[in-house]
């Protein structure tokens, strides 16, 4: 067994391969197509999608460097095991890095830090550990070729400027949504202060109403106003980068990716979904797992013994993602909702901030009344679960990622937006995809349990209105697998990046080698 350090002794530049010596002799042995270092920003809904591109990137022939902070790091350590065995054997690799977060000591490391990271990804962040461990990599063997870096985070392509070290922008947003962002900021000039029109025409993208915008576009608060003059500026550096890589398929967003191409001046590169390829293109069958969830050894055991028990298309799965916060109130509602309906549920859910007895916000004995068809666990492996035949509807917040397993798995949607970009990848799915259909809130902002049981049993039962919306989501399916397979879409386009990649580092192929 090799020798392991204790997290906390490890210096802020140093690597995991540093007591990992399985991994170090296998990145001396391997002889690679160049070395790119992937930065994400540290929240789940962030650092999957870049981690699977960057297992992506590594059957391609390329070591991968993924870099996290330290106070994430002890998350992302729970990947190595898995990410070795998937490399085994492979023509290339992907090793964990972390640098210091620079966060005040003070700053509790909980998942209440969420709202003060990007305050302070944006404003005091300086990015100097990052720097020290590209000046080691490019002393050593295998240098750094191009730093891939999440879009929320400024800091990062200054440092690989100062290095003359290529870099691309990864959007993990739709593109839809980074076409509004960008359109509002560089061509309908938006500075925070003008009040948006009730409706809006988006060249490409057709007619947007303020709801269907991005929830920083609301100005019910100036915090929200803020925060998107902030990514405003953050948006910038894709002006310099070299590539701009999107976490979307050609197929599902033509025409906002018609126009992203207009906006941009770098090539844009559709390399998603990014899905675990044995949920999606089978050409890795091992690929279970992103990898940087709560525990990628964490299965969903108990929950898909109970979904084994249930007909076919007979559950409704209900989850809102791993930071999206849902209120007190509409918790009630959708638990007298999800009961009224009279249908079989699995419900994700936590308690929101400052509770800790869940019980006590539901709707008094919901958890006796409910024991035999509903089933409420706090975590579980979510593509597993749309993937399980017994498994009729997603009920969603509609997050990017969220959004991309139900198109991936085929579920048809119900949409509870909360904020972001939820609110316009509603409005694709009900409108553009036609994949399922939007619960509406009630003017407090909470969506009533009538409501909910209405939509649930229209989504169960299957009336005309979401027989289409399944045919639909399968044929999303059996479109998005295709992106992702030999010569789809986004396997071509993946492939024209490392081929623009090893063009730009002026590597030669070795004799005989190839990108796949």
């Amino acid at each position: 067994m090799p020798k392991r350090i204790p997290t906390q002794s490890l210096k802020g530049s140093e690597t995991l391969t540093w007591y990992i010596p399985k991994m170090a002799n296998e990145i001396e042995s391997k002889r690679f197509l160049g070395h790119v270092m992937v930065v994400p920003y540290s929240t789940v809904g962030h650092s999957n999608p870049l981690l699977q591109f960057a297992k992506n990137l590594a059957s391609k022939g390329f070591l991968v460097s993924f870099v996290s902070l330290h106070f994430d790091h002890s998350r992302m350590v729970k990947a190595r095991e898995y990410l070795q065995r998937l490399s085994h054997g492979g023509p290339g690799l992907v090793q964990l890095e972390w640098i210091p977060d620079e966060i005040p000591p003070q700053v509790p490391r909980d998942h209440h830090i969420h709202p003060f990271l990007f305050h302070h990804m944006h404003n005091t962040m300086t990015g100097h550990g990052l720097e020290s461990l590209l000046l080691r990599f490019n002393a050593s063997p295998n240098p750094v070729s191009c730093v891939v870096y999440d879009s929320f985070l400024p800091w990062v392509p200054k440092i690989a400027t100062k290095l003359s070290i290529p870099h691309a922008f990864f959007w993990t947003q739709s593109i839809t949504v980074f076409s509004l962002y960008y359109h509002f900021k560089n061509v309908e000039k938006w500075d925070g202060e003008r009040k948006l029109p009730e409706t809006c025409n988006v060249p490409c993208l057709g007619e947007f109403k303020i709801g269907d915008l991005p929830g920083p576009f609301h100005r019910e608060q100036d915090l929200k106003v803020r925060k998107v003059l902030d990514f405003f500026v953050d948006l910038e550096s894709v002006t310099d980068a070299s590539w701009v890589l999107v976490n979307s398929f050609e197929e599902l967003e033509t025409e906002a990716l018609e126009y992203m191409k207009r906006l941009v001046r770098a090539p844009v590169i559709t390399v998603g979904p990014s899905i675990p390829s044995a949920f999606l293109d089978r050409r890795n069958p091992e690929d279970t797992r992103f990898g940087a969830g709560a525990d990628p050894w964490a299965g969903s055991e108990g929950t898909i013994r109970w979904l084994n028990s249930k007909p076919p298309l007979s559950v409704l799965y209900v989850s809102f993602g791993s930071i999206t916060s849902v209120s007190p109130v509409q918790i009630r509602e959708l638990a007298a909702g999800l009961e009224r309906s009279q249908h079989s549920f699995l419900w994700v859910i936590r308690p929101p901030q400052g509770h800790h007895d869940l019980s006590a916000l539901m709707p008094p004995g919901f958890l006796e009344r409910i024991e035999e068809r509903g089933l409420l666990v706090e975590w579980c492996v979510q593509l597993e679960v749309l993937s399980h035949p017994s498994v009729g509807a997603f009920m969603s917040h509609c997050g990017w990622n969220s959004t991309l397993d139900a198109l991936c798995s085929g579920v048809p949607m119900l949409t509870l937006e909360v904020w972001t970009d939820q609110l316009t990848n509603a409005k694709c799915v009900e409108e553009l995809w036609k994949t399922g259909r939007r619960m509406r809130k009630g003017e407090d902002g909470v969506v009533p349990m009538q409501e909910i049981e209405r939509c649930v049993r229209s989504a169960m039962e299957e009336g005309v209105e979401f027989a289409e919306a399944r045919k639909n989501s399968l044929k999303w399916k059996e479109t998005a697998k295709g992106a992702m397979m030999p010569s789809g879409s986004s396997d071509v386009s993946l492939s024209r990046f490392t081929q623009e990649l090893l063009a730009a580092i002026g590597t030669h192929w070795n004799s005989g080698q190839r990108i796949q």
